[in-house]
């Protein structure tokens, strides 16, 4: 313990002055922790009463780059394994075509297999009162086929219908690096949602502080597609060149939407 008593004035006043810094520095620790504490909320919506919300649009363009169709093989027989023999077989055969044509196996899916009775009625009893008689099966096999070779769409669609395909369908050219068609619009909706919320500013006289919210929004990529139906019954002469059809593909577009909200002062 510190005696005073046994100190001259001028220990006693150095003994002052340190217990007056020290109860200073005490004081501004204080005050630091207490803004180190606000700065928690900085960016947060709550900190700022003043703010305006604008909204901007982007859109971007890109040729596909990626084809997508699905097909199918359906066969109507007495017996089940009469109408899975032809659909086996056929199918079969288009997807053996389709390897050799440079489409790998990963992009040959089947989407669905199904097999199905089939009923007439009997009409000696009168309609609608006849029993319902089976009269046989249907099976059906459908798959999805995905190709990079774009500019051999036609000619694939033209040649499994040739083949045996019952049903094409589903033609659509998409862009394999969405993501970065996306950003490119994106980025243009941003701007756009910039030079509204300046505008906005100037004509209210007030000054933008910052971003303190933002929402996205789109519709997705606008795919263009197709509808086909070749081989209906596969009929055609195998050992003929079928005619291929001409498949445009076109631009995708990808719009996005954006709603910013600015901080004022």
């Amino acid at each position: 313990m510190i005696n005073f008593n046994d100190m001259g004035n001028d220990q006693v006043v150095r003994y002052g002055l340190i217990a007056l810094l020290f109860a200073g520095a005490l004081f501004l620790l204080a005050g630091f922790i207490s803004e180190f504490k606000a700065l928690r909320f900085v960016g947060q919506d709550a900190q700022f009463t003043r703010t305006i919300t604008v909204s901007g649009a982007g859109e971007a363009f890109a040729i596909a780059d990626t084809a997508e169709f699905t097909f199918a093989v359906i066969e109507e027989a007495k017996t089940i394994e009469a109408a899975q023999k032809v659909v086996t077989e056929t199918t079969n055969a288009l997807l053996s075509y389709l390897k050799s044509a440079g489409v790998e196996e990963k992009h040959l899916k089947t989407t669905s297999y199904n097999i199905a009775p089939r009923y007439d009625y009997d009409t000696t009893k009168g309609f609608p009162s006849g029993d319902r008689v089976l009269v046989g099966y249907e099976v059906s096999h459908w798959v999805s086929v995905k190709t990079k070779k774009t500019d051999k769409v036609g000619e694939l669609l033209a040649q499994i219908g040739s083949r045996g395909a019952t049903n094409i369908s589903s033609v659509n050219f998409t862009v394999e690096d969405e993501d970065e068609v996306r950003r490119e619009a994106r980025i243009e909706a941003i701007e756009d949602a910039r030079v509204k919320a300046k505008q906005l500013a100037d004509d209210l006289g007030v000054r933008i502080v910052k971003v303190v919210n933002f929402y996205e929004s789109g519709g997705g990529p606008i795919y263009f597609a197709r509808e086909a139906a070749f081989g209906m019954g596969g009929d055609m002469d195998k050992a003929a060149l079928p005619p291929t059809p001409d498949i445009p593909i076109g631009e995708n577009t990808v719009m996005v939407n954006v709603n910013i909200t600015y901080a004022i002062d």
